[in-house]
C-alpha cells in the first residue's frame, strides 16, 4: 500500500513530464481514495485517520476536505466497509509537495497499512471550468457516485458522444442534482454524480438499467472502480 503511495506521489512530482505528454492539470485537483477497511474494524481504522486529518487540515494547499460511506458497488458490494474519501488542493503542485513530505511520516504509514485502495487518483474538470463540490454535496444524506474510467480501445471517438446520450437520461431521473467529467493526467476519465438521496439514487439506477443508453455507454467503457456513496 505504500509502494502505491509513493507511485502516485511520484507520478505527481514527475507531472511536467507526464502532463506534456499527457493531460496537463491545471487550477484545483481533486484527490480521491477509495478505501476498503482491510480488517472491517471501522473504529480501528477511524483512530489511525484522525491524527490524518489533522494534519491534513494544517497542510498548505488543502482547501476542502470530505469523506463518505459507501453502500453500493457493482456487481456487488464485498463483505469489507468501503469508504470515499475527496481532499481538493488549490494545485497539482501542492498536492505533489505534501505528498512527498508526508510519506515518510509514522501517521500515515499506520493508516495505509489499514486499508485497500479501489482506486487513488487526482483528477481535475475536464472542461478546464471550476467545480466546487460542496456547492452540490452539503447535506447529509445525499449520495455521490464517483467511477473511474476509460474508453475501450477502439470507442475513445465515440466515449463522449455515448456519454452525453446515457447522462442526459441520468439527468431526467427525479433526485438528480449534477454529474461532472474529470480527468487523470494519464488520461483516465472520472466522473462525479449527486443525488439528493439514497432512494431516489437506487430508483434511478433501477429505471436506467432498463435504458438502452446505459448500455451502450457501458459496453465501451472500462471501469477501474466504481462506488456509491453517502454523506453522513
Amino acid at each position: 500500500m505504500l509502494n502505491r503511495l509513493a507511485l502516485s506521489a511520484a507520478l505527481a512530482l514527475t507531472a511536467g513530464a507526464t502532463q506534456a505528454q499527457e493531460v496537463a492539470l491545471t487550477g484545483p485537483v481533486y484527490e480521491i481514495a477509495i478505501q476498503e477497511i482491510r480488517n472491517g474494524d471501522v473504529a480501528d481504522w477511524t483512530a489511525a485517520r484522525a491524527p490524518l486529518l489533522d494534519g491534513l487540515a494544517q497542510t498548505p494547499g488543502v482547501e476542502a476536505d470530505w469523506t463518505l460511506k459507501a453502500f453500493f458497488t457493482f456487481p456487488e458490494p464485498g463483505p469489507l466497509p468501503v469508504y470515499v474519501g475527496l481532499t481538493r488542493w488549490s494545485s497539482i503542485e501542492e498536492f505533489g509537495a505534501a505528498a512527498q513530505a508526508m510519506m515518510t511520516m509514522p501517521v500515515v504509514q499506520s493508516f495505509f497499512e489499514k486499508v485497500a485502495m479501489q482506486a487513488f487518483v487526482q483528477v481535475a474538470p475536464a472542461d478546464g471550468g471550476t467545480f466546487l463540490l460542496e456547492d452540490y454535496i452539503n447535506r447529509p444524506g445525499q449520495v455521490l457516485e464517483v467511477a473511474v474510467r476509460t474508453p475501450k480501445a477502439g470507442y475513445e471517438d465515440t466515449f463522449d458522444a455515448a456519454r452525453a446520450g446515457f447522462f442526459g437520461r441520468v439527468a431526467e431521473q427525479p433526485g438528480y442534482i449534477f454529474d461532472r467529467e474529470f480527468v487523470t493526467a494519464d488520461g483516465q476519465r472520472v466522473v462525479m454524480i449527486g443525488w439528493e438521496s439514497q432512494a431516489e439514487f437506487m430508483s434511478a439506477l433501477g429505471a436506467l438499467s432498463q435504458m438502452p443508453e446505459m448500455g451502450a455507454f457501458f459496453g465501451i467503457i472500462d471501469a477501474s472502480a466504481y462506488q456509491a456513496a453517502i454523506l453522513e
